[in-house]
């Protein structure tokens, strides 16, 4: 702890120590407030001159010997805090969290709150109070608020940001800019403690455009006219803010260009994840060097330190009254065991924020010291309104961390960057164990089975497309047409997906610019961006400068290329703010609701009243999938690119959307022809597809709702859109611990996928020349074997998944199982057996030779009657498999998940799979799919099992 408090010391940071007592502490009890007065001496006596007591998130029922010392709850925690503050000698920074801790909590207002006027009454003066605002996660911040709060508390309060808090949700991640906070607040407070992602590389961007806020308070104090001006652009809602106020667009597109500068800077770093970048230099600018706790500290050069942030006079008067010597601070905090951030663990718990950033002071001061440093002269020179070096704060700054995490003195750097797309990552060359490979549905030779906004509406958007074929957009297209919607030639057929070789050499054609002006959805291309007024300009250095970005054609001749700026802000798009979605996410999700509530247009048969409907909904979905393979190739980018840290602590969110996109995206392209519109003449079920729709739509947050009411953001409302979005456990899976920048492709089958999936079950299978030469006469027995009925019979609910080298992964279904088995005992099989007679391949053990012998007994064993009970509770069959190459556990789960949404859609309610018992692999897979087994016997060979599960 002392060593701790020293390094926070040299940085110029005050440690601040929190301890959590509320939640086993009697508080009348004497010998408790003496342990408790110990463990802060203790401290104390280590050099840590700075404490914060928390009560919140406590039981606020008292114990009977509580109950007859103190007459409420808030003043027994106004007597203890009173006690421990005089016996630490009046620290000059004391926190104290009450229990009611933001406008939610209180009953019925925090004005009217009998706990906030008896702490604000019995709290000495010197003691600072922690408040969240209107919520635990408060997406906005008002000075009437404040001013309630002042009011009853009897003194300004000092505000526990938990905007970027994301320990409550284990799928999301705020990268967006600070925002919701009004203009004018820094008067209304006594500090500013920023509560930030768990992951300490996700936090530039908010500590960033933190500062630039801070900057625009700073200003405003000095001008306080035009604070009221800046009302409408603080709360992100202006369309032009005027000159000198926050705009919270401007400052993340500030944040981003240093932002890539440091990402693209950690990776030429020892321990960075890829080597033969280009030298990054900051000439003119902040240099890097390495930090501690995996993150990177930038020092400032010594010619910045003169100058202050702009907006304040260096030398003028101080209107907020500047005390002499007083300037910026900056101060962390280590909470005890227990102690944390003001976020709840479910619904009530407030899990521990890591690396809280505080900004604090006296009443008067509002104005920094001319010794701090500044914006970088080339900003200030180009006129850019840029972030400050610190946090600048009415007299502190302060940083805090729990125990786990110390926060450190981060001071932002500045950089020019071009932008550009890069190049569609290849795979990287890494050993994985194989023990990774347990969770994958490996095709296995002879067995059995192979392995928040409102509700969709009908929109009337005019988008020119086409009723014509539609390919699956690869993420190869996607370098070569980054920016343009595709649209194929108008036909009359349904959607049905070229082949990868058609679909990588065929050219798409773009939107013409009267069809672009029409669509609210049309995507600009690179000669448009060229004269929007918001693009960024690039200074001439730039040319020469080696901080500065490749070109999209400079990015393409290398996988391994360097971030680009446009690459890290749909990063920022994917993953924005608690209640705000990027464009990128927006955008994604329009689309897929608009393509749901609208698929009917190209169901079978289809039921469109205009015959403009299909087209319409085809281009639509194009658009679609141009921002999905967008996305895909953003991971494999980001996983061949990104240094260790960033990826480590981004990647699991980033795999997360990848699966699900995958997924959608097939989901979407299946639709067109194969949605049943009517009752299908076997079944029972009819199409639910309508219902399925009203029980998966995304809970709408209401206004007084927190984030976690409705859980996963981006990937939580995309599932919302699928059949299966109420089966959670389909959804889940730790990441890889071996992240791959491999990229895949998934799609329905095709007539020309045949023979390659033949080939990938043959090459599933090692074996001595013997049973080579056998499958060399007969190259289709092992696949006719695993797939060949469901080839010939229901090839609708067949996906597959390709990667770069070619098709590797398959799912196979039949909605209706009874009638498929009906049909292949007395259709299929009669055929097959003719082509492969009962004494093939037995001619002594041999490597492979099981599997031979399993195939052909399939085909001439008499056929075992599936149990009608089962088929009753499961009537769908399924059967799933991938290459031994596919190590990525995220893309078989994507392609089961789509397999699993089709047959939902059209009114399946459960499936079932046979898996041999000695297939582990596969029995591993399908359990962690939730597939559980059978309390029946059935299957042409002995040793087998059924597996089943709802839908």
């Amino acid at each position: 702890m002392w060593s701790l408090i020293e390094a926070a010391r040299k940085q110029g940071v005050e440690f601040v120590f929190a301890i959590s007592a509320g939640q086993d502490m009697v508080f009348s009890s004497a010998g408790d407030r003496l342990l408790l007065q110990q463990k802060l001496r203790q401290v104390a006596a280590m050099g840590c001159c700075s404490f914060a007591l928390l009560f919140d998130d406590i039981d606020p029922c008292m114990c009977q010997a509580d109950r007859e010392v103190f007459p409420s709850l808030a003043q027994a925690h106004a007597s203890v805090a009173n006690e421990v503050y005089q016996e630490l000698g009046q620290p000059p920074v004391f926190l104290f969290c009450p229990t009611e801790y933001c406008s939610s909590l209180c009953s019925p207002s925090p004005s009217q709150s009998c706990y906030l006027q008896t702490i604000g009454q019995e709290l000495l003066p010197g003691i600072s109070v922690i408040w969240t605002g209107p919520k635990v996660v408060s997406q906005e911040l008002s000075a009437a608020l404040l001013e309630e709060v002042e009011g009853v508390l009897r003194r300004r309060p000092v505000i526990w940001d938990n905007l970027y808090a994301n320990d409550y949700d284990c799928r999301r991640v705020f990268l967006g800019p600070y925002m919701g906070r009004a203009p004018g607040l820094m008067p209304r407070l006594q500090g500013l403690l920023l509560n930030p992602n768990c992951e300490l590389q996700a936090n530039f961007i908010p500590i960033h455009t933190l500062g630039t806020w801070f900057q625009s308070e700073l200003g405003s104090c000095a001008n306080p006219d035009r604070a009221g001006m800046e009302m409408v652009a603080a709360l992100g809602d202006s369309r032009g803010p005027r000159e000198g106020s926050y705009s919270p667009q401007e400052a993340l597109e500030l944040a981003l260009r240093d932002w890539v500068a440091e990402i693209n800077q950690q990776a030429l770093e020892p321990g960075g994840w890829t080597p033969g970048h280009p030298s990054v230099g900051l000439k003119g600018r902040s240099r890097l060097q390495s930090g501690t706790a995996g993150g990177q500290e930038v020092v400032p050069d010594p010619k910045q330190h003169d100058s202050v942030p702009s907006g304040v006079d260096q030398h003028g008067p101080e209107p907020c009254g500047v005390a002499p010597g007083e300037g910026c601070r900056k101060v962390t905090s280590e909470p005890e065991k227990g102690s944390g951030s003001r976020t709840p663990n479910g619904s009530q718990q407030s899990p521990t924020g890591d690396g809280d950033q505080l900004a604090t002071g006296s009443r008067e001061c509002c104005e920094p010291s001319a010794s701090l440093p500044s914006v970088a002269e080339s900003a200030q020179s180009a006129g850019i309104p840029m972030a400050t070096k610190t946090l600048l704060s009415p007299g502190h700054t302060m940083s805090s961390s729990n125990e786990a995490n110390t926060s450190q003195n981060l001071l932002l750097p500045t950089s020019d960057a071009r932008t550009g797309s890069g190049s569609p990552a290849q795979s990287l060359s890494s050993t994985q164990p194989e023990a990774i490979r347990a969770d994958m549905p490996q095709t296995p030779p002879g067995t059995g089975a192979g392995a928040s906004p409102g509700p969709p509406a009908l929109l009337t958007d005019e988008i020119t497309a086409s009723s014509g074929p539609l390919a699956p957009v690869t993420p190869e297209e996607v370098t070569s047409s980054p920016t343009a919607a595709v649209t194929p030639e108008t036909g009359s057929g349904p959607m049905v997906p070229l082949t990868p070789k058609e679909a990588r050499t065929s050219p798409t054609s773009q939107m013409t610019s009267e069809e672009a002006r029409t669509s609210p959805m049309a995507l600009v291309t690179p000669e448009e961006a060229g004269s929007i007024p918001t693009a960024l300009t690039i200074p001439e250095e730039s040319g020469s400068n080696p901080a500065a970005l490749l070109t999209p054609e400079e990015a393409g001749s290398s996988p391994t290329a360097p971030l680009t700026l446009e690459e890290v802000r749909m990063l920022v798009e994917l993953f924005y703010l608690p209640y705000h979605h990027g464009a990128l996410a927006q955008e994604l999700l329009e689309h897929f609701r608009w393509l749901r509530a609208n698929s009917l247009s190209v169901g079978v048969p289809a039921t469109a009243p205009d015959a403009c409907g299909g087209a319409r909904w085809r281009g639509r979905a194009q658009s679609f999938q141009l921002l999905c393979a967008e996305t895909c190739r953003l991971h494999s980018r980001f996983a061949s690119a990104a240094s260790r840290a960033l990826l480590y602590d981004l990647h699991p969110y980033l795999w997360d959307i990848r699966n699900m996109l995958l997924a959608a995206s097939a989901f979407v392209l299946w639709l067109d022809g194969h949605l049943l519109c009517d009752p299908g003449p076997k079944g029972t079920w009819g199409n639910c597809f309508g219902w399925c729709q009203s029980i998966t739509a995304p809970i709408l947050l209401g206004r007084d709702a927190e984030p976690w009411a409705c859980r996963g953001g981006l990937f939580g409302e995309l599932q919302a859109l699928l059949p299966v979005g109420n089966s959670c456990d389909l959804f889940y899976h730790p990441p890889p611990l071996f992240p791959s920048s491999q990229t895949y492709l998934l799609r329905p089958l095709l007539p020309l996928d045949k023979g390659e999936l033949y080939r990938m079950c043959r090459e599933s299978l090692d074996c001595d020349p013997k049973v080579a030469e056998i499958l060399m006469a007969h190259p289709d027995l092992l696949g006719d074997r695993l797939l060949g009925p469901f080839l010939s019979l229901s090839p609708e609910y067949t996906f597959v998944l390709e990667d770069e080298g070619g098709l590797c992964g398959y799912a196979a279904g039949a909605l209706h199982a009874e009638g498929f088995l009906q049909q292949q005992d007395s259709s299929w099989l009669p055929a097959i057996r003719h082509k492969y007679p009962p004494d093939l391949g037995t001619g002594g053990p041999a490597l492979g030779q099981d599997a031979l012998e399993e195939a052909v007994l399939f085909f001439h064993a008499e056929p075992r009657a599936v149990p009608l009970p089962v088929l009753r509770r499961f009537p769908s069959l399924v059967q799933l498999g991938t290459a031994p190459r596919v190590l990525d556990v995220g893309a078989s789960r994507s392609l089961a998940l789509c397999l699993l949404s089709a047959l939902r859609a059209n009114g399946s309610r459960g499936v079932f799979c046979q898996v041999r018992d000695a297939d582990g692999q596969q029995l591993s897979f399908y359990s962690k799919l939730g597939f559980v087994a059978l309390p029946v016997a059935w299957g042409s060979s002995p040793g087998t099992q059924l597996l089943g599960r709802l839908l």
